[in-house]
């Protein structure tokens, strides 16, 4: 008779969905970088900046001090956008792990779909095997205490 687990299963779903979505992306991957590598367009607007690259570092180090002094300005604001921040990761964080969650759940029922009919049988026979030598166990145990019983009387 099956029993029904009081336990949450849905941090193993979030992981398993986690998971799917980690594999579908790097399965795009290979193609993404191919694409980009043979993208024309991206190659030229890589070599421009590229290009830009020194007279930005130059204009970078001539507006460091405002730069500086900005910041002193905007730390006093600063303790505030942390809270801001750390606010909207933890909602970021709680959307994913329910949408994590929902698509590792049909990815555990699309598995049991397919294989639970094999593990079910695994088990069933495992059981089968393990009550079998319980028995053997117990008939041995019978016959070495009758046996001892023997020797004594």
């Amino acid at each position: 008779m099956p029993t029904t687990p009081t336990t949450d299963r849905k941090p193993v779903y979030a992981v398993a969905g986690a998971a799917d979505a980690a594999v579908a992306a790097l399965r795009e991957l290979p193609a993404k970088v191919s694409e980009a590598v043979a993208d024309d367009k991206l190659r030229d607007e890589f070599r421009s900046r590229f290009a830009e690259l020194p007279a930005d570092v130059k204009a970078f180090r001539a507006g460091f001090p405002d730069l500086l002094l900005q910041a002193q300005s905007k730390a006093s604001d600063l303790p505030q956008r942390v809270r801001e921040m750390l606010n909207q990761a933890g909602r970021e964080a709680g959307k994913a792990y329910e949408e994590w969650a929902l698509r590792g759940e049909g990815v555990v029922t699309r598995l049991r779909g397919q294989y639970g009919p094999a593990v079910d049988g695994a088990i069933a026979s495992v059981r089968g095997r393990v009550a079998d030598a319980a028995d053997e166990v117990a008939e041995a145990t019978e016959k070495a205490a009758d046996d001892l019983q023997a020797k004594k009387g």
